[in-house]
């Protein structure tokens, strides 16, 4: 019976995966047609405003409510906690937009951004977009609407590439916005490859909303005092929970240019170097659309499972599996990394920090072997404890990230991330035992700490079996690593089920 329950998520994280593919592989055909344009020096400026702020906005602006909204949604119905919902988001949105809008110049200066400052307008319009998306594909994952939810993604994703293959490749384009903009608002202004990325985004926003329509049906503005106390109350600790995570994940990049001196690398400049690094850190999300699609599944289940009287040994199952599959992921990942990288960024600029990728997947592995150990907070109402260890994580990552920046430059930055995860992980599992212990299997642990030590190596393996031939040295090795986990996942299945 558990292991029907554990086929059952595993068969919705991979459906979610399917929709993390869709996305991310709409992002690497983006990535590719960016890259080809754009120079590393100007990419930097992508990583910046997308990688920082934006990631950033998102939590501000959406407020934790999509998870209020999966918590009231049975309690309250669908219509009474959507409209709820999307009134709260509509009047934060706009009070925010208006606040960014009114400040651009300021926070434009403190950034040092000055030069750029017309792209925080831009984000503004993203930001209140991706909010009003949101909900609409909770309530489409709520309603176990997997195939509409997957169309969609994958029309948001088809939208994203035409717009930007057009506004890219067609500066006639960007010059008939040009005019339009002249036109409506007496503006004169003169858009380049950068104005495109982001006019693509808001195109394709605006294109998605409309797909999302029908889910809109039905809306209309309410304020029920009592369910926006609920709601709020029940989100706020999710929120800064997000908040903490999302600081910890941009301090580094956010601190880069600040802590690197002009002549730290001898072949690039600082802005080149953070360009590569996001180009690098989007390479990761080979491994980590599995763990946001994990996520996506695995949170209706824990609270499903959770008055099962084998609930413990449950989880700890699931655990076991993450890491198993998670540590086999990662291996065929870093052993192909140099002949992934090279399809996906043929421009050999862009290319000077893909060594860092198997370590930033790590640390989100790590991040995701810590979703998993935070259950405990979840089903014993300890969220708070959840806020707390984040808010840590982000203390450790920013000392972490001062202290080694400015020594080893964009590998301080992964150093970080790993050390401020790994923090995380161990004190939720010591706290995480005494709110709610859960019967882990130990040598998952183990198998995960021999896969760290091994991704340092495994890429160089190939030349050690060159004498069969390189294609057949990746051919072996990457059969041999689907064997031996398998027999391991065999092994596991046959002593505790």
């Amino acid at each position: 019976m558990l292991h029907n329950t554990v086929r059952t998520l595993a068969k919705e994280t991979i459906m979610y995966s399917l929709s993390g593919i869709i996305v991310r592989g709409g992002s690497y055909l983006v990535l590719r047609l960016q890259t080809n344009i754009l120079v590393t020096s100007e990419y930097s400026i992508i990583t910046e405003f997308y990688g920082n702020y934006i990631s950033l906005g998102h939590v501000l602006f959406l407020l934790s409510m999509d998870m209020a909204y999966c918590r009231f949604v049975y309690k309250l119905g669908r219509q009474h906690t959507f409209n709820t919902t999307i009134t709260i988001l509509l009047i934060s949105s706009v009070l925010l937009s208006i606040s960014l809008i009114i400040y651009t110049p300021q926070i434009a200066q403190i950034t040092d951004h000055l030069s750029h400052i017309r792209y925080f307008y831009y984000i503004t319009a993203i930001l209140t977009l991706d909010t009003l998306l949101a909900i609409p594909y909770v309530s489409l994952r709520v309603e176990k609407k997997i195939l509409q939810f997957l169309l969609i993604k994958f029309l948001q994703a088809f939208t994203n590439v035409f717009f930007s293959f057009i506004l890219l490749y067609f500066p006639c384009c960007l010059i008939s916005i040009e005019h339009s903009i002249y036109s409506c608002f007496n503006i004169t202004i003169a858009l380049n490859t950068l104005d495109a990325v982001f006019i693509a985004n808001l195109l394709s926003n605006i294109a998605t909303l409309g797909f999302l329509l029908p889910q809109f049906k039905g809306f209309r503005l309410i304020w029920n005092s009592n369910t926006v106390q609920m709601m709020w109350a029940y989100g706020s600790t999710f929120f800064f929970t997000t908040l903490f995570a999302r600081i910890g994940e941009i301090l580094p990049r956010l601190l880069f240019r600040r802590l690197i001196p002009s002549n730290f690398y001898a072949t690039s400049t600082k802005e080149e170097i953070l360009g590569s690094f996001g180009i690098s850190s989007k390479l990761m999300l080979f491994i980590t659309l599995g763990i946001h699609a994990f996520k996506y599944a695995a949170e209706p289940f824990f609270f499903a499972n959770a008055d099962r009287k084998n609930a413990t040994k449950l989880y700890g199952q699931v655990m076991y599996l993450f890491i198993l599959a998670a540590c086999i992921s990662l291996l065929l990942f870093s052993l192909n990394i140099k002949w992934i990288a090279k399809i996906i960024i043929p421009n050999t600029y862009y290319r000077n920090t893909v060594d860092t990728v198997p370590y930033l997947a790590f640390w989100h592995i790590v991040l995701g072997i810590y979703y998993n150990i935070s259950v405990a907070f979840k089903l014993s109402n300890n969220p708070r404890y959840n806020t707390w260890i984040n808010a840590f994580g982000s203390l450790v990552i920013l000392v972490m990230s001062l202290l080694l920046i400015p020594i080893w430059g964009h590998w301080g930055c992964v150093y970080a991330y790993i050390s401020g995860a790994t923090a995380m992980t161990l004190l939720g599992y010591y706290i995480g035992q005494k709110c709610y212990p859960i019967q882990y299997h130990k040598k998952a642990f183990l198998l995960l700490l021999f896969t760290f030590l091994a991704i340092g190596k495994i890429s160089l393996w190939p030349e050690r079996f060159a004498f069969l031939g390189l294609g057949w040295a990746y051919l072996f090795l990457n059969i041999t690593i689907l064997v031996v986990f398998s027999i391991m996942g065999m092994v596991w299945y046959k002593f505790y089920e």
